[in-house]
């Protein structure tokens, strides 16, 4: 008896809530409460790879694990550029794995140092070393042509992504 007299008040609440408040939407979804942002869950048999940025824990950025972009558009009175440094960075992160299709195991770094544009990574080596200077050459052309600044790239080769790992988890 007591279940359905709450029953009948929450549905008579629902109801006043709709006539009073037409174009309000009420959301029914449940709370998601195990969402974390930088920290991987670890599995059974301990086989997912994670490299060192990965291992580290969002409160260690600054001081074992860097920034993937460097700027100083966020100083004061320099700060006049930096949402469009945001913007210049996506675009090339886009463009360099466009570029680049699933040759890169790491995250690009992007540095700025006076004018020069600089993009590091690790790149995999699955294609020849020809193919690799002209895609090096091909890039930072096309990037300092959409950009009007030069772009330099510096990458390191591995011959595989497991070289990368740094624990299992």
């Amino acid at each position: 008896m007591l279940r359905s007299a709450m029953n009948d008040c929450a549905v008579k609440a629902f109801k006043w809530q709709c006539r009073a408040l037409p174009a309000r939407y009420i959301c029914t979804t449940s709370v998601l409460c195990k969402t974390q942002a930088g920290k991987h869950k670890s599995t059974r048999f301990r086989t997912k790879p994670l490299t060192y940025e990965m291992a580290q824990k969002p409160d260690q950025i600054g001081v074992r694990k860097a920034w993937l972009t460097w700027h100083t558009s966020n100083l004061e009175e320099i700060g006049i550029r930096s949402a469009k440094a945001a913007i210049e960075d996506e675009i090339v992160r886009r463009m360099v794995n466009g570029i680049w299709p699933k040759l890169f195991v790491s995250e690009l770094v992007i540095k700025r140092r006076g004018n020069i544009l600089f993009v590091a990574g690790i790149v995999e080596r699955r294609i020849s070393s020809s193919k690799m200077y002209w895609l090096i050459g091909f890039t930072e052309e096309l990037l300092s042509l959409l950009l009007k600044q030069p772009v330099k790239l510096e990458l390191s080769t591995v011959a595989e992504k497991k070289e990368i790992v740094f624990k299992y988890i």
